[in-house]
């Protein structure tokens, strides 16, 4: 997740709306000439979204959406133009306008009242000091970062301890360096915690501290970003230790929780920090006109002028008086294509509106800006931006007839049966040489980054593996319409705007590619990918496959099964695969037993479940293991409580026990990293990259080879609090692996792959 920066162009909505007025002389130039300079704005929105700068989204998007309706009310004769190029943009615009006012609306409020209560009032004494005894905190259990640098700088640093539950390998980067800090990562802190219990958890460097913890007069806890207390089971813990179970001392008025954490203390005052060294030798942190916004002199605005700027609403009821029919660009009349095609030669006078248009006049003290997200340092995009060629497709439509000859000559039968038992072959991936040519001459290398729509990283992670995974792009490239469910949840949309960013990530145009309109679809049918909120990977990923499933399943009704058998499970998968057939399911589902056995009377209850992916736990006493670790915790026997026994009649203690009986051609593996309660398991996990063996974790009867190779993995960087998804993905064309960082992409050792970050990793099936 990258954090929203900082409040800084005004310090309210109204005051905001006051610079979004558009030059009243860019209301004279022609049709072509406003259509320049929306697109220009809105580009230029976009960018600023990828920063996480509201404010200046806001200022942009706001003043091109009254150039459209400027060009609506004026040029009528061309509605089927502007319908044609805005509609989308329009929309998107709008979305974002509603989301983005709410968001600044509550952030201007909530920074208000948090200025008001951090104006502290300041006593002096007779050596000049303010006196600590006269501080008042709005609450007691919970100190501000302005409260605590204010504490830093006007009392005695050496009585002051910070307790930071951050993980120790974040914590040594990047950690508060002006008083004593210990630091107690979150997985020590366990219910029922003792004082006497932390200390010998405790790294040697701490434990003197720790010991000393009643000399101090306060003692802060904090992590990197949680708001407030409550929310953390593991915190409250901590808290508990101190003030139940620590009678040598009254620690209640002297125990404090950091609200904000490191992170908004390390963006208050990084000088602070051991972030800041590296923040001055940063070269991307300058002045705030440094933020890609075009330098322009202030243009004059007449005293007590009423600035007018277009509600959301009736941008709104504009958009929807719009009945046009959608209008491709190869339908258009060709006295408008002549339009499209011509290029403006502007005046000195319209670059000059250019300017004015994208100036951002800033009042305050322009301020340096530091980087707050929790994102490692990357190495500089080492592409350089290929010429601007025609897209590679226009709409599925035409790229079905372009492709007509193609589909003919695929395979259809994908599923047969292997000596009379119904494990999958799937002709699909045995056969696709005779269409590889049609993939690769797409001219694309799979390369081009994502852009961060807003906390999109979690998306932009997955979208870039699976587009790593060959079978899956050489399918969704070329015949997937000839499968499309259109009775399935989304009617065959998901599926539709998925093929959509396949061929785009492997097109030419350019180095990085939008998908608004896939995140907009997706959310019409989950409301938590409908806003901008962080997410997990792992689960965007499952609800993504089952939706493509869905939308792409052709169920073999008239299918039957024959001499499969029970105990096996090759029934039971016989039966599933008739009624899900689909490229989903040939390619990434495998089959596991679940067996639960009384602990009283042994009976036993048989159940066989597919699955998309394996989520196995990590050993919790170990900072460093290995997957076949993983594995075998996964697969060993589990207690649980209050199981009904059929045979017992009665609820008892049970034994559950999980055998992996198929496996898919492709397998994803989850790393579980992040347990109920928030805390996120960085121990680093060592997997094999070129031959990872599974045979010695099938339980099934088929004989195959199951031994795969590693081609994508999705890490996670930082806490559940604050983190940052990329992927590091192999591109067997050219045998290199790369890294996508969002719009980076850049290339990387891959002795780097195995790494605490890792979280979900892709295998494919070796031949």
């Amino acid at each position: 997740m990258r954090n929203k920066k900082d409040l800084y162009v005004a310090k309210c909505l109204k005051d905001l709306n006051m610079m979004t007025e558009i030059p009243e002389k860019i209301k004279g130039l022609n049709v072509l000439s406003l259509k320049s300079k929306a697109e220009m704005l809105f580009e230029k929105a976009m960018t600023a979204n990828n920063d996480n700068d509201e404010e200046v989204v806001y200022i942009y998007l706001m003043r091109y959406c009254q150039i459209l309706q400027f060009m609506k009310k004026t040029f009528i004769d061309d509605t089927i133009y502007i319908n044609c190029m805005y509609k989308q943009n329009l929309k998107k615009a709008l979305n974002m306008l509603t989301y983005i006012k709410d968001s600044l609306e509550k952030r201007y409020n909530d920074k208000t009242i948090e200025e008001d209560n951090s104006k502290l009032p300041k006593h002096s004494n007779p050596k000049g000091k303010q006196s600590e005894e006269k501080l008042n905190f709005e609450f007691e259990s919970t100190i501000t970062n302005e409260n605590l640098l204010y504490l830093l700088e006007n009392t005695d640093r050496k009585k002051i301890c910070l307790l930071d539950t951050r993980p120790s390998d974040i914590f040594y980067k990047n950690k508060i360096n002006s008083c004593d800090v210990i630091n107690i990562p979150k997985e020590n802190l366990v219910l029922g915690l003792t004082p006497a219990m932390l200390t010998s958890k405790l790294e040697e460097p701490f434990k003197d501290k720790w010991t000393n913890r009643h000399n101090y007069n306060y003692i802060v806890i904090l992590d990197q970003g949680t708001e407030d207390i409550d929310d953390d089971q593991r915190l409250l813990n901590l808290r508990s230790a101190l003030l139940k179970w620590d009678p040598s001392c009254d620690n209640s008025k002297k125990l404090k929780f950091l609200k904000g954490g490191y992170e908004d203390f390390n963006h208050l005052c990084p000088w602070e920090t051991s972030q800041n060294n590296m923040t001055k030798l940063n070269n991307d942190v300058g002045p705030l006109s440094d933020v890609e916004l075009d330098p322009e002199p202030e243009y004059e605005e007449s005293e007590n002028k009423q600035i007018q700027y277009p509600s959301l609403g009736t941008v709104q009821n504009d958009l929807a008086k719009l009945k046009l029919k959608s209008t491709l660009y190869n339908g258009l009349t060709t006295d408008i294509k002549s339009k499209l095609d011509h290029k403006d030669n502007y005046s000195s006078e319209e670059e000059i509106d250019s300017q004015e248009l994208t100036h951002i006049p800033i009042n305050r003290p322009q301020l340096p800006i530091f980087d707050r997200s929790t994102k490692p340092p990357v190495k500089i995009n080492q592409f350089k931006n290929p010429e601007i060629i025609k897209p590679l497709y226009k709409n599925n439509d035409e790229l079905d007839d372009e492709n007509n000859e193609v589909l003919n000559s695929l395979p259809n039968n994908i599923e047969q049966l292997e000596n009379r038992r119904l494990s999958l072959e799937n002709s699909f991936l045995e056969n696709v040489d005779s269409y590889v040519h049609e993939y690769k001459n797409q001219g694309g290398d799979g390369l081009r980054g994502l852009q961060n729509l807003g906390n999109t990283c979690y998306m932009n992670s997955i979208l870039q593996c699976l587009s790593s995974t060959e079978d899956l792009v050489k399918y969704f490239m070329n015949i997937y319409s000839q499968f499309v469910n259109h009775k399935s949840r989304t009617k065959g949309l998901v599926a539709k705007e998925f093929s959509n960013v396949i061929k785009n990530l492997w097109s030419q145009s350019g180095r990085s590619f939008q998908c608004q309109q896939f995140k907009d679809s997706i959310g019409e049918y989950k409301d938590m990918f409908k806003h901008y909120d962080q997410q997990d990977s792992h689960e965007f990923l499952t609800i993504l496959l089952d939706w493509l499933h869905d939308d792409l399943n052709q169920p073999e009704d008239n299918r039957i099964i024959l001499g499969a058998s029970k105990e096996t499970g090759e029934e039971d998968w016989g039966h599933w695969t008739k009624a899900n057939n689909s490229i989903i399911q040939q390619l990434f589902y495998g089959q596991q037993k679940s067996t639960v056995s009384c602990d009283t009377c042994f009976e036993k209850s048989v159940t066989f479940e597919p699955f998309s992916s394996l989520s196995l736990p990590l050993p919790s006493e170990s900072n460093k293991c290995t997957l076949s670790d993983c594995l075998q915790l996964y697969l060993n026997g589990e207690s649980i409580c209050g199981w009904h026994c059929p045979r017992c009649k009665r609820s008892r203690d049970a034994t559950k026990k999980l055998d992996i009986m198929r496996l898919p051609p492709y397998l994803i593996i989850h790393l579980k990293r992040f347990s109920s309660n928030g805390y996120k398991k960085n121990s680093n996990v060592e997997f094999s990259k070129t031959d990872l063996d599974m045979s010695n974790f099938i339980n099934g009867l088929e004989h195959r080879n199951w031994k795969y190779c590693l081609y994508g993995v999705s890490n996670h960087s930082g806490s559940l609090d604050g983190g940052h998804y990329t992927a590091s993905c192999l591109k067997k064309s050219i045998n290199k692996w790369y890294k996508f960082d969002d719009i980076r992409v850049y290339e990387i050792d891959s002795s780097t792959i195995c790494s605490s970050e890792a979280y979900i990793l892709f295998y494919c099936r070796k031949n």
